[in-house]
């Protein structure tokens, strides 16, 4: 089998593109799949830019020929895509964090997604945040995470669930030194009945707001409800003493789950495991069961799709499942839980989210949509 792979650059995560392939090729010489399987790699930077990711997709499924695609790109690069898809009929499987999501949930006849599900998860605790005291919030994030979609589906969810937003922070500033928060503590100590905030923060602002929160004098009486980064290990481990408010929130998978498939993949990976070489992990979990069914005929994207849409893969996050509407996979999620003061979170796996993914896909998005078009975690 032939497979083409447009991945990004990332700056701030320089270890994105090894970890994934990591987690890729390491499954497969797990599974002996070693002299199975090719790789064509086209480098695509922050994956922003459509008329060069148009052509180096266009090279590997034309002029390279290769059976099918993966592309990690974010949803927005994505509709360029899509006629090279069906003008070949090829699989093309995405690949991201999740952090964006489509307008209209309508699924292309050979494109599958495999992500994070950030979005989702994001989703899932604006509902927490509702439940929380009174329902009052103030939004947090910073200049670069807010123009993805998944602070939004936070929000949506909360209000919804009959919460409300108070006041809306955006920080913008460096990661350095000059980073702080004084506006965010201003109001709320001026609105003392505004305890809830709600976060979306990548891994090295989210310590730098947790850091200068817990300088606040009244941050004993707020409770955090956060995006899936904000709970990344190096985020967390940035304050060793505990917080000293609760934060809360949903990630799609933890190194120390007790699982056989978490077991072999945190051990056989050459690196140390990582998000980024989770989905590696679980893109070759795809490639070998195709493998096992379609060594000879992996051209045929219709009949691909037809096939996973019917298969349940074991993967260290739990059972994932190809959504047949969505053409997403949709898989467990453990819900996270700090208390003020504690170093130890609670976490508790929720196997299943059918219902849940089903109300958060039911509805298209109205309105405008603007953001970045980089995949994210790319700048």
């Amino acid at each position: 089998m032939k497979i083409g792979i447009l991945f990004p650059l990332s700056n701030v995560h320089p270890g994105m593109g090894m970890d994934f392939m990591d987690g890729l090729n390491s499954f497969l010489k797990y599974k002996q799949h070693t002299g199975s399987v090719s790789f064509l790699k086209e480098g695509i930077g922050f994956g922003a830019m459509e008329k060069d990711v148009f052509i180096k997709a266009q090279k590997l499924l034309i002029s390279d020929d290769v059976d099918l695609l993966i592309a990690y790109v974010d949803e927005k690069i994505l509709p360029v895509l899509y006629p090279l898809a069906q003008a070949t009929g090829k699989l093309m499987l995405v690949v991201n964090p999740g952090a964006n999501y489509p307008v209209n949930w309508i699924a292309q006849p050979t494109v599958i997604q495999l992500n994070l599900q950030h979005a989702f998860l994001c989703w899932l605790s604006g509902a927490l945040a509702a439940r929380s005291g009174n329902g009052h919030a103030a939004l947090a994030t910073t200049y670069y995470d807010c123009g993805y979609m998944h602070a939004a589906a936070m929000v949506k969810n909360l209000l919804d669930a009959g919460g409300d937003i108070k006041f809306n922070y955006i920080n913008n500033q460096a990661y350095n030194d000059s980073f702080e928060i004084s506006q965010l503590t201003n109001f709320l100590s001026a609105n003392s009945s505004c305890e809830n905030l709600v976060c979306v923060f990548d891994e090295q602002p989210a310590a730098l707001f947790y850091r200068h929160l817990d300088d606040y004098t009244a941050a004993g009486r707020l409770h955090l409800f956060v995006s899936p980064m904000m709970l990344q290990e190096k985020a967390i481990k940035a304050h060793d003493s505990g917080f000293a408010y609760s934060v809360e929130g949903f990630i799609p998978w933890h190194a120390g789950m007790e699982n056989e498939m978490n077991e072999v993949f945190v051990r056989t990976i050459s690196r140390p495991a990582t998000i980024f070489s989770l989905l590696g992990w679980e893109t070759a979990i795809i490639i070998d069961e195709l493998l096992q069914t379609f060594k000879d005929d992996s051209s045929n994207g219709d009949a691909l799709v037809a096939h996973l849409k019917n298969r349940s893969l074991s993967s260290p996050r739990g059972s994932l499942k190809l959504d047949a509407e969505t053409q997403f996979y949709v898989s467990p999620a453990i819900q996270y839980k700090l208390e003020a003061g504690s170093k130890i979170p609670g976490m508790a796996i929720i196997p299943d989210l059918e219902k849940e993914w089903r109300a958060f896909t039911s509805k298209p998005t109205e309105g405008a949509i603007t953001g970045w078009m980089n995949t994210y975690l790319c700048y």
